[in-house]
């Protein structure tokens, strides 16, 4: 369900409604290779300024620490963020101690009492049961709003699922998703288990979308390839990822809602992933899994 709310920013902007009820802004600002430097901060408080409150940092960027100080000196309420991170291979490989440490120092260098949401990073094997368990821990003792999952396929979950372990849903799965990297098919498995699917890398980090198709339909709209690339997922019903360090483009992405793609539009968008797309981030899925 996607439904608008007031908050402190001008805008009204799009959210879900989760499988427990909670409410999620559709458009997150992702903090992947944001720097863990006043440079970075200025970065992610001129996201705040422009409007955006979800932030989708992992233990893994190593800029956690400047995210809490942007929201604490943004003079905003933190209720008014959703500050999602994630616990990274390492942690699970060691075992659940080491993912509640995972989370209860990412708590510290945010400098917050809970987290919005808690990703696996990755479908660690012979791992990410357990993580899932102690993170269904940390949710009993309110430091995680949501369990969350990234790169999980149909298979994982199945397995999750199968292992009867799981007490609590996870509300959403981001994995790649853009008119490059379309899987229609685990995109919609997961929106039939009711889990929200959120697309990093939304923009496809802005590789081959100056050229040919998405530059043709942003001509036709008077937007940029970007505002394309946002448009398509969030008539997915993704919760969208997006990164830039300039200010005219953090806010040219937020400014999705005034136009529409047709249906001839999204399915000339739709049919940009190759086959061999698919098989190279199949490939790579099992590499990471592996912790290569």
């Amino acid at each position: 369900t996607t439904t608008t709310r007031e908050d402190d920013t001008a805008s009204n902007d799009p959210f879900y409604t989760l499988n427990n009820g909670t409410h999620v802004p559709a458009l997150a600002f992702g903090l992947y290779k944001i720097p863990a430097t006043n440079e970075g901060e200025e970065i992610i408080s001129n996201a705040i300024k422009c409007g955006y409150r979800h932030f989708d940092t992992a233990s893994l960027y190593q800029n956690e620490e400047i995210l809490g100080n942007a929201i604490r000196k943004s003079g905003i309420a933190r209720d008014n963020f959703v500050v999602s991170t994630k616990v990274w291979n390492d942690a699970q490989k060691e075992g659940r101690a080491a993912v509640r440490n995972s989370v209860e120092k990412s708590l510290k260098l945010l400098g917050l009492v809970w987290l919005d949401f808690v990703y696996i990073h990755w479908p660690v094997p012979e791992c990410y049961i357990e993580t899932y368990k102690e993170l269904q821990a940390l949710h009993s003792e309110g430091k995680i709003r949501n369990i969350a999952l990234s790169n999980f396929g149909i298979q994982e979950y199945q397995n999750l699922l199968q292992s009867k372990e799981m007490t609590i849903l996870p509300t959403c799965n981001q994995i790649e998703v853009s008119p490059f990297m379309y899987r229609p098919e685990i995109i919609d498995f997961f929106e039939k288990q009711n889990i929200v699917v959120a697309a990093s890398k939304a923009l496809h980090r802005a590789v081959r979308i100056e050229e040919g198709v998405v530059a043709s339909i942003a001509r036709n709209h008077s937007v940029t390839p970007a505002q394309i690339m946002v448009r398509w997922a969030f008539q997915k019903r993704l919760i969208v990822v997006v990164k830039t360090s300039q200010v005219q483009r953090m806010k040219d992405n937020r400014s999705v809602l005034h136009f529409t793609l047709s249906e001839e539009e999204m399915q000339a968008l739709d049919s940009l992933t190759s086959p061999k797309d698919i098989a190279d981030r199949a490939a790579l899925e099992i590499k990471r899994r592996n912790g290569v």
